[in-house]
């Protein structure tokens, strides 16, 4: 019994120690939260399954349509954690379904959703939805045309590619759209409902959810934007990067309140009801850090397994000549690494989302690094531009890595 104690008491110790030397984290954020970057942040840091840093600064809200409202920022916090809808829910789906046999990566979409075959589209398969490669745009205003899943379905599967299939590499949304609809469709489930029974309810993991204020107080999550102002200019200023056909006055829904537990994306909110294969998912730091425990880990955690060891290999591989696994972004290495930091290697994977949000894994050394902000309840600067987190993520990948490499 005395041995066992002096063991937990060292342990305990030690991880204390290391802990105190990513105190200097604390630093980094609050100076990006007194740049305006963000109102406050989330970051969880782990190796080897052991949590070193878990801290949350700053606040979780400080506007409120306009007036000052002031709400602390807890490491418990709820984020809409926008494109990382992506990874950690219909990446997932399809990781579990891929290792149950259920979906060959390798075959036509068609195959799964038939009426998606055509209009140029009949050869695309579910390797190149997953590496950006399909050919689908990137982005489109669908609520323009759809006010539910089935309709978006449907527009989708009308739509011809803007590129040939496999010839270049653009992120698309709508690419993971029909991904989150091909998971419906085979495991006749809605795509809400079946990562949760299947994947974080068996974890213990209740706090990631779509639709969040159907278990939750808005006082337990992260504010976003207010509106969609952003979204606002992809339709109507033709010199922002978009070319979209849609006549700006013909939607009449748009929002101007303050979103508080309401994904703050537009076509997961207008077109899909808040449940999406792109975006919709919200979350907390330590409930994806499990989740990204699943990943270092094979697919496996605390007992339970999600998807096989192959798979997890498999999908956090190069998978295009472009550079992408299969859901998970790669390094391309060093100062190109964007958010990874200047550490990262062939062996990083992550991801980003719009709201400021990204994850990032050193697959050779078990160490993930979670970063959660709520940038957009700063509001839009006067380009209707949110300020980026990847500057912060870098410096915080920096002293990550100035700690754990050298």
């Amino acid at each position: 019994m005395k041995k066992m104690i002096y063991v937990l008491l060292t342990l305990i110790f030690s991880v204390n120690i290391f802990a105190k030397n990513f105190d200097e984290l604390d630093k980094i954020t609050e100076k990006h939260i007194a740049d305006k970057v963000m109102p406050g942040s989330v970051v969880l840091v782990a190796k080897d399954g052991n949590i070193l840093y878990h801290k949350a600064i700053g606040n979780a809200q400080v506007l409120e349509n306009g007036e000052e409202k002031i709400r602390k920022m807890e490491d418990n916090t709820i984020f809409d954690i926008a494109s990382l809808t992506k990874i950690f829910a219909t990446t997932q789906a399809i990781m579990k379904l891929t290792s149950e046999g259920k979906i060959d990566l390798n075959e036509k979409v068609m195959t799964y959703i038939p009426e998606f075959g055509k209009n140029g589209k009949e050869n695309v398969k579910v390797r190149d939805l997953l590496t950006h490669t399909s050919g689908l745009t990137p982005w489109l205003p669908i609520f323009y045309h759809a006010q539910n899943s089935k309709e978006v379905l449907d527009y989708i599967c009308n739509l011809g590619l803007e590129y040939p299939t496999g010839t270049a590499r653009k992120y698309s949304d709508l690419s993971f759209m029909m991904l989150g609809f091909i998971v419906e469709k085979v495991s006749n489930m809605k795509l809400n409902d079946y990562v949760f029974t299947n994947i974080y309810y068996p974890l213990g993991l209740v706090r990631t959810r779509f639709l969040p204020l159907e278990a939750y107080s808005g006082k337990d999550i992260a504010s976003t934007s207010h509106g969609n102002p952003f979204e606002e200019r992809m339709v109507k200023d033709d010199n922002f990067g978009y070319k979209i056909d849609e006549d700006f006055d013909s939607f009449r829904y748009w929002r101007r309140n303050t979103l508080t537990g309401l994904v703050n994306d537009g076509n997961s909110y207008y077109a899909n009801n808040g449940v999406a294969g792109h975006a919709g998912l919200f979350s907390t730091a330590y409930e994806l850090y499990v989740l990204g425990e699943v990943l270092l880990n094979g697919g496996t955690y605390n007992g339970k397994t999600i998807y096989s060891k192959e798979v997890a290999e498999e999908f956090t591989k190069v998978q295009s000549s472009f550079g992408h696994g299969y859901g998970y972004e790669i390094n391309r290495g060093g100062e190109k690494s964007g958010y990874m930091g200047m550490y990262a290697n062939e062996n990083f994977v992550g991801h980003t989302g719009f709201t400021g949000t990204q994850v990032v894994y050193d697959l050779k050394n078990h160490v993930q690094v979670v970063i959660l902000t709520n940038k957009q309840n700063f509001g839009v600067n006067e380009k209707t531009s949110y300020r980026s987190t990847w500057p912060y993520g870098r410096e915080v990948m920096k002293l990550v890595g100035d700690k754990l490499y050298k």
